[in-house]
């Protein structure tokens, strides 16, 4: 099945994710929180609600390939970026600002160390839902990973990072190969969000016994 065998082609490049992944998911639990560190949490809500606002609006826009006066090219990327990238990076604003809100009208501060977990856990769960598409879309294209799939431009960051790990292009120009990496990806980004969830729940724990 092809699905199995973009992991074998593809291990060293899936290794160094889980590796980095794990790297994060390490600092997020160990790294020491100044507890004292407190922001106003209605403002946090406030601005980060405006801030999600207008960059998911040009986020959605520059996906829906917008008629501008650009190249074709210059197009293409915009939409990347906002689809893969932007898009979950616009989900920690939002979570940021639902944590903000739900310390302020209980009338609390919100700890910068707490917005920081809560945003990265955001972060991550952005992450694998747009990989979760890549994985489904893949399997798509290639009828349920059964044949091979020659990818274009859009693979073009994904190639350029197999690469540094000695991957022929005609392997990582393929989207029965993308498939198992986004997967790779998903687990991780996934980990990383539970990490933080976990590491807020010890602290406000620790916070309650003290």
């Amino acid at each position: 099945m092809l699905f199995l065998k973009g992991f074998v082609l593809t291990w060293p490049l899936c290794l160094a994710f889980l590796a980095f992944f794990a790297a994060v998911s390490a600092t997020a639990w160990a790294v020491p929180a100044r507890k004292g560190r407190t922001v106003a949490s209605m403002p946090v809500f406030h601005v980060f609600t405006v801030l999600w606002v207008a960059a998911m609006g040009v986020c959605l826009t520059f996906v829906d390939a917008p008629h501008l006066s650009l190249s074709k090219e210059t197009i293409d990327w915009l939409f990347m970026l906002s689809s893969f990238l932007g898009i979950p990076l616009t989900i920690p604003l939002l979570t940021g600002a639902v944590w903000a809100l739900a310390r302020g009208v209980r009338g609390e501060r919100t700890r910068i160390s707490d917005l920081a977990l809560v945003m990265l856990a955001g972060f991550g769960l952005g992450c694998a839902a747009s990989n979760i598409h890549d994985v489904a879309w893949c399997g798509i294209i290639t009828r349920g990973y059964t044949q091979p799939f020659k990818a274009g431009y859009d693979l073009v960051a994904f190639a350029t990072v197999g690469g540094w790990f000695g991957i022929p292009e005609e392997v990582l120009y393929d989207y029965a190969t993308l498939g198992p990496c986004a997967a790779v990806l998903v687990f991780g980004e996934l980990c990383v969000s539970a990490v933080c969830f976990a590491r807020l729940r010890r602290d406000g724990r620790a916070d309650r016994a003290a």
